[in-house]
């Protein structure tokens, strides 16, 4: 008997886009653990290739949902657009490139992001990101083509895949990485923007055995891919358009599953942006703690004791990228919580007055404003709103 519709949660938020965020963000912070575990020698190299599959399917996924979620600013003013999305966005944005600098450059001196090679790179940082936060500048650039567009954006869909796949085969290269970046993922926001009804009639109305079944396929193809299979010219591009749909099929499954776990997932998923914001830090310092206390005496207090006893015996713990994805998840919520309680909240959303100078500088473009809050997807006091 095929199960009921997925109903909207509170605030008329949907369980499944939730958990496909959710999704999404574990797969960035997995991403980052490999790469420092990596760095320090402390990674089998089996999980690069795994990583690298994951490549197809992560950011695709994010901007995809994202473009879904701000698909909602279609409707609205410019000046509405700029205070209710885009300031949050850009301050984020600059105030964390600033405390990954600080904290990488300091903490981290053997495993930091290239970002932090001089202070180049951080000035640069508003109109040359090089940062690891690359995905909020892209998101606010997102926003304000498709924005722009309007009832052109579907328009774009084609030239924007073009550019996907010639970026994606390295026929076109950017100068930048996270240019190159932007170049590949616009056309997975443009999806979700210009899709937005029939991504979530698939949410609300897909069958769990059809999706249980795009799941597997999804999964089958991905690991083909990385077996040396698909390879022709343009099928990473196919496979990540793909793997995108049965990422969406498996977040339904999640979201009727029972118990804790498609309830964690969109849980997670309503909370990304703090996640996002300084998970990186925390893999970064726990894997510069574990290779100096390695290095000193074979051992490191807590959590990290077996991954410090494996370095200093030479051993790669083949766990240590999921442990380290744990922290890099439980760890920013902690803080984030405590920023709350300590009425820090400006370090996750832009203050009110940061909010009223945008919107002055627009006033006369807008009509009606736009309260975060009251938006699903947008950036609001808790910073639940930004992937």
């Amino acid at each position: 008997m095929r199960p009921p519709p997925l109903r909207a949660g509170p605030a008329g938020r949907l369980p499944a886009l939730d958990v496909a965020r959710g999704v999404a963000i574990a797969l960035v912070v997995l991403h980052h653990a490999v790469l420092h575990l990596d760095a320090a020698g402390l990674l089998p190299a089996w999980w690069r290739a795994v990583n690298g599959e994951l490549v197809l399917l992560r950011m695709p996924l994010f901007f995809c949902v994202s473009g879904v979620l701000a698909s909602s600013a279609a409707g609205r003013s410019w000046g509405a657009l700029v205070r209710g999305r885009l300031v949050t966005l850009l301050w984020v944005f600059v105030l964390w490139s600033l405390v990954r600098f600080a904290v990488f450059s300091a903490v981290t001196p053997r495993f930091q992001p290239w970002e932090t090679d001089s202070l180049v790179p951080l000035l640069l940082a508003p109109v040359r990101p090089t940062t690891g936060l690359w995905y909020l500048y892209a998101l606010a650039v997102f926003t304000v083509a498709a924005r722009a567009l309007g009832r052109r954006a579907p328009w774009l869909l084609v030239p924007a895949a073009l550019l996907s796949v010639a970026a994606s085969e390295l026929w076109v290269r950017a100068p930048y990485y996270v240019w190159h970046q932007m170049a590949r993922c616009f056309v997975f926001f443009l999806l979700g923007w210009c899709l937005r009804g029939l991504l979530l009639r698939l949410l609300t109305s897909l069958g769990t055995v059809p999706a249980a079944v795009l799941s597997a396929v999804g999964a089958a193809a991905l690991v083909a891919h990385g077996a040396g299979g698909l390879r022709a010219p343009g099928a990473a591009s196919a496979l990540s358009v793909l793997a995108v749909v049965c990422g969406l099929a498996f977040a339904v499954l999640l979201a009727r599953a029972p118990g804790v776990v498609g309830a964690g997932a969109g849980w997670l998923g309503r909370r990304t942006l703090p996640v996002y914001l300084a998970h990186e830090l925390v893999v970064g310092v726990a894997t510069s703690a574990v290779v100096a206390a390695a290095a000193a005496t074979g051992v490191a207090p807590g959590v990290a004791t077996g991954v410090a006893v494996g370095a200093a015996g030479g051993a790669r713990p083949w766990w240590a990228p999921l442990l380290w994805t744990v922290l890099g998840v439980v760890v920013p919520l902690v803080l984030h919580a405590l920023a709350l309680r300590v009425g820090a909240r400006w370090l996750y959303e832009a203050p009110s007055a940061v909010r009223g100078a945008g919107a002055s500088a627009r006033r006369g473009a807008g009509g009606a404003g736009w309260e975060p809050r009251g938006a699903p997807g947008a950036p609001g006091p808790s910073g639940r709103g930004t992937p």
